[in-house]
């Protein structure tokens, strides 16, 4: 840094060598060469103790950090575990829409097509009289916990367990369009019947005799959908006419039994196969309403299921129901590569 911030210093010095290699010290030389380096000692000294106090005030503020980071880590591991525990309260749908921004929390609700869903244990209330309070826990708790599986398996918005009731919609905040998430619904309970066979051959090995079976309502049509309740307690759920109507066919249903409004079956009619039921009054309907049972599916247009498979180096999920003809065309595109990996791999 010639010239620049040490300019003094290296004059002083160039006058030092200068007056060794010209072997001449008088006495006036001496003291401007001592005065010079008095001044340039002094000021070493200040630097020093500007380094030092740099330096501790460096290692204060990494001090600092380093326990804002293991506080922000752990406060971060809090929220985490939270939000861990939160989501058990909430329907996966509910949860990724109020964490990702989508939905704000407030009080406020939407006029929505939605496909509900009831159902609830034919004659529970005699069964828990049968069974011990802890075997009846654990098989509520087992039987709600596989209806849960299969409801979130087939994009359910699960609104609420009452009981040994449960209440769940298609339609918001996701949906696939009113025929399509009526289809979904339908497939979702008779799953759920069938889920319900294999699970009575498990509770009959805790103690629980009598089998449990279900009925299900599923109704079609406009609701109200949001967020009820006050600004310090919401509960996100679909409300009206419609709501109603879907709870009334499930406890007019039979035991094992699929009963829907004429509006579900118009928009499901091309997948499953119906039986027409009784009619049935409800409060609120002027005329009296049209049910139908859920045979099955309908053979000569069934429904191809999802295609699911996930191991170590594969991941593959296809719903075709919601799969689109650019979608299509990439799979045909793919499988010949495919071919191409898997013959290369048994080459190899």
């Amino acid at each position: 840094m010639s010239g620049g911030l040490f300019k003094q210093e290296e004059a002083l010095l160039k006058i030092a060598k200068d007056s060794v290699a010209a072997k001449s010290f008088d006495s006036e030389q001496y003291q401007v060469l001592l005065k010079g380096y008095e001044k340039l000692l002094k000021q070493t000294r200040r630097l020093v103790k500007m380094s030092d106090r740099n330096e501790a005030e460096l290692n204060r503020m990494s001090k600092e950090q380093v326990e804002l980071n293991q506080t922000l880590s752990g406060q971060n591991t809090k929220l985490e575990t939270l939000s861990v525990k939160l989501s058990k309260y909430l329907s996966p749908q509910v949860y990724e829409s109020i964490f990702s921004g989508k939905s704000e929390v407030r009080v406020g609700a939407d006029r929505k097509y939605l496909t509900v869903f009831f159902s609830d244990i034919v004659s529970f209330t005699e069964i828990t009289d049968q069974l011990e309070p802890e075997i009846l826990t654990r098989s509520l708790n087992a039987y709600l916990n596989e209806m849960a599986v299969v409801a979130i398996s087939h994009g359910a918005t699960i609104d609420k367990y009452i009981g040994d009731s449960i209440m769940a919609f298609f339609g918001d905040p996701e949906t696939l369009g009113p025929q399509h998430d009526a289809v979904k619904c339908v497939t979702m309970a008779l799953s759920m019947q069938e889920k319900v066979k294999q699970l009575n051959y498990e509770l009959n090995k805790i103690g629980v005799t009598r089998p449990f079976n279900i009925r299900c309502g599923i109704n079609s049509g406009i609701c109200t959908v949001g967020n009820f309740g006050s600004e310090n307690r919401l509960d996100y759920t679909a409300i009206g006419n419609q709501v109603n109507l879907a709870s009334r066919l499930e406890s007019s249903a039979g035991v094992g039994e699929v009963l829907i409004s004429e509006e579900t079956r118009l928009l499901t009619q091309e997948h499953f196969d119906f039986e027409l039921n009784q009619e049935i009054h409800v409060k609120g309907f002027a005329r009296p309403i049209k049910t139908y049972t859920v045979t099955g599916m309908n053979e000569a247009k069934d429904i191809p299921s999802n295609l699911s498979y996930h191991s170590k180096g594969l991941d593959l999920e296809i719903d075709p129901l919601v799969l689109s003809e650019d979608s299509k065309k990439t799979i045909l595109e793919l499988i010949p590569q495919l071919e191409k990996i898997i013959q290369s791999n048994k080459n190899n």
